[in-house]
């Protein structure tokens, strides 16, 4: 479950959603015949998700930095475990949109080392351990008011996030820049699907929306991870033929990712901070 139910008090809810989550992440790391990357995946999903909803409830949620720390930190235990992944999935990503490069980059991604199960079935024990922990106080969380406010002020702050950052992006053109925007805008994503049931049909298009621009500058971060990887342990990718195959292909890709999403973010983005919380406020008045 991950739904705001209008009809219902925000802090029952809010607690429901945080169990729910909390409990499908433990079951699914039970699960013995898992396969580690996807556990793995599926396990900083939840964490980002859980985040999300601790940011929209974050005016009226006062262990908010308590518990959003450690839920960062119990993500982090597994942040290095996906990096051969992602090197080799934005290879392969690079590859299908060069026409020059393509067999080489394939190539190099196939030679890239390996996700060991090992070392990943010991982080998720630890990662396990942690959330646990969130799990044992979760019951306990509350707010400080049942009114929508709570939430209302929180997808204001992140959308206002998101904005800025948009145009910050579009100034500097910096990769740390887009990171940051495109870690709001996925806030802004878990948000509209948080509150999805108070007007489902026009904010299932809006989600849809925000999960493309989320996707396209995620693709974007990678190839910047990649383009740095590449600088800093070439021999990783071969020799310098294939380091020149890289690296030309990303700066050959990257101006497609930026202009995709600047047309994108100028959408989602297009109304002030103070418009999109009224609208949300009516929409959730509504349907109670």
């Amino acid at each position: 479950m991950y739904k705001f139910d209008p009809s219902e008090p925000v802090d029952a809810g809010f607690r429901a959603i945080a169990l729910s989550q909390l409990n499908d992440a433990l079951a699914e790391l039970d699960r013995s015949d898992g396969d580690a990357r996807e556990l793995v995946h599926a396990s900083r999903r939840r964490c980002k998700k859980l985040r999300g909803l601790l940011r929209l409830a974050r005016a009226a949620f006062k262990d908010f930095a308590i518990e959003n720390a450690a839920l960062r930190h119990a993500a982090a235990l597994l942040s290095h475990l996906r990096d051969e992944d992602v090197l080799r999935q934005t290879l392969n990503e690079l590859a299908s949109h060069s026409d020059a490069h393509a067999e080489r980059l394939r190539s190099i991604a196939e030679n890239l080392q390996d996700l060991g199960d090992g070392s990943a079935r010991g982080k998720l024990a630890e990662f396990r351990t942690a959330l646990e922990s969130v799990r044992d106080r979760a019951p306990l969380w509350s707010l400080t008011t049942d009114e929508p406010f709570a939430l209302i002020a929180g997808l204001r702050r992140t959308y206002r996030q998101g904005r800025r950052l948009m145009h910050t992006s579009e100034r500097s053109r910096a990769p740390a820049r887009f990171h940051e925007w495109r870690k709001a805008t996925k806030n802004h994503g878990f948000h509209i699907d948080l509150l999805k049931r108070a007007a489902p049909t026009v904010l299932d298009n809006d989600l849809r929306a925000v999960d493309e621009l989320a996707t396209c500058l995620g693709i974007h971060h990678d190839l910047v991870v990649l383009r740095e990887e590449a600088l800093r342990n070439p021999a990783r990718f071969g020799d310098r033929d294939d380091i020149a195959a890289v690296r030309n292909s990303i700066e050959q890709r990257l101006p497609h990712i930026e202009r995709h999403a600047f047309d994108l973010g100028r959408q989602i983005f297009a109304e002030r901070p103070k418009a999109v919380a009224q609208r949300f406020r009516a929409y959730w008045d509504t349907a109670r």
